[in-house]
């Protein structure tokens, strides 16, 4: 007998989402292995898919839309020694597994709250040293998780300029408390790396960290570090730099000013058309945002960042062919380290009711996304499964997400979703 069910599971289509992909820019932060210090990503909502409603845009319940963030950086209430800020120097050097040459275009980063914050470089031998947050020209690429980044509001980020710049070191020095939450990787397109816990390294360790290797990724041709950066002329560096010290303070407009400044210098600047874009993207000038993104595939085409953005402003709009198109090229170019894209891909191909790609896409999402930062993947397979009337890969689905999220906003309503699952199972069985 076939079981009455509600209707989430008679639900012929998600929600657009208010796909609020928040990114925080910044082209010298390459994208982390997501099982190994992943540098997080933009991060989608998930899809209500207890809400009948399918208006295009809408906030639903359980949604990670903006301002319910979930971790919060710099709200710290330090007291006693792991509160006090105080310099903190690391040092330690980086291999490639393969024998490949070490060079200055290593990025070492800090990864809290899986958002990546560049601190340095290594130099021609694969050596590196620092004082953690004293790079204050840094900022994170488009893949930094939402939940936590260190932005001003409007451009990726959610909290106040004070509260950001706390959290991320980058105003009142960093304290061993908000080290507890953090590891050092290296980051080179084509790679993944080592990760180094700093949960239980004080002020007077010795700094050196031993060595980071670099592991090989098969099937990668793009990258979130645009090689056309090396060829740039001084002034368009300097123009760059400046613009992206001015967007860490909150000065957006100065930084668009500057950001404009370098690829007027230079306009094959990839890296500088990609963070122009950014930064129209969040004075809502999208017709602008997507001319820069586009210039800035034109410059550098394995340059992944900009398709990543693309495909998010596409689902915004509702434009899930073109979703789903964008964030198929960013799978082809590097199908292992964006689960964003993943996940993005089978919500939009959902949509365009195109289940079995839909499906497949989702459960990439699930095999690269070693740390669950898109659980909402778990509904989308619930919802695709109940469709099918495989009810008890629904219900697994389903429970996996409020195992994930136990304080889902709608995981009250969830489970009454997957008793009625269960029900249809048990009844099946008789």
């Amino acid at each position: 007998m076939e079981p009455k069910m509600s209707s989430w599971l008679r639900s012929q289509r998600l929600l657009p989402l208010a796909l609020a992909i928040f990114v925080v820019p910044g082209a010298i932060a390459q994208r982390g292995n997501s099982g190994a210090g992943s540098r997080g990503s933009t991060t989608p909502t998930a899809p209500n898919t207890t809400t009948p409603n399918n208006t295009p845009g809408t906030n639903t319940p359980g949604m990670n839309t903006p301002g319910n963030n979930r971790n919060t950086l710099g709200t710290y209430n330090p007291q006693g020694p792991l509160g006090m800020p105080m310099p903190i120097f690391l040092s330690g050097r980086v291999l490639f597994d393969d024998g490949t040459k070490p060079n200055t275009n290593i990025v070492i980063q800090r990864v809290c709250f899986g958002n990546p914050i560049p601190e340095t470089h290594a130099d021609s031998h694969g050596h590196f040293s620092f004082q953690v947050g004293q790079n204050q020209a840094a900022i994170s690429d488009a893949s930094v998780d939402n939940s936590a980044q260190g932005m001003p509001p409007g451009y990726g980020g959610r909290q106040s300029s004070n509260e950001q710049m706390t959290g991320m070191g980058l105003s009142q020095g960093i304290t061993e408390r908000q080290l507890q939450r953090c590891e050092i990787q290296a980051a080179y397109p084509g790679y993944r790396s080592d990760v180094i816990s700093l949960a239980t390294h004080r002020s007077l360790d010795s700094p050196d960290l031993g060595v980071i290797v670099l592991h090989r990724l098969a099937n990668v041709q793009g990258t979130t570090i645009s090689m056309t950066s090396a060829l740039a002329p001084k002034k368009a560096r300097k123009a760059y730099e400046k613009g992206l010290r001015l967007a860490s303070r909150g000065k957006l407009d100065d930084a668009e000013t500057h950001m404009q400044e370098a690829v007027t210098a230079y306009p094959k600047y990839a890296e500088a058309w990609y963070q122009l874009g950014r930064l129209q993207q969040a004075r809502q000038d999208v017709g602008a945002a997507k001319k820069s993104y586009t210039a800035a595939l034109q410059s550098d085409s394995k340059y992944v960042s900009p398709h990543d953005q693309l495909a998010v402003l596409a689902a915004q709009e509702g434009k899930w062919q073109e979703a789903a198109d964008q964030s198929r090229q960013v799978v082809s170019l590097n199908p292992v380290e964006f689960p964003e894209a993943w996940y993005l891909n089978a919500l939009a191909n959902y949509n365009l009711k195109h289940a079995d790609i839909a499906q497949k896409s989702a459960e990439e999402t699930l095999r690269v996304d070693g740390r669950h930062k898109f659980p909402q993947v778990e509904t989308l397979l619930a919802q695709i499964y109940a469709e099918q009337g495989d009810y008890p890969a629904a219900a697994a689905h389903l429970q996996e997400y409020l195992k994930l999220r136990p304080d889902a906003k709608n995981a009250a309503l969830l489970k009454q979703e997957l008793s009625k699952l269960q029900d249809a199972i048990a009844q099946a069985k008789k």
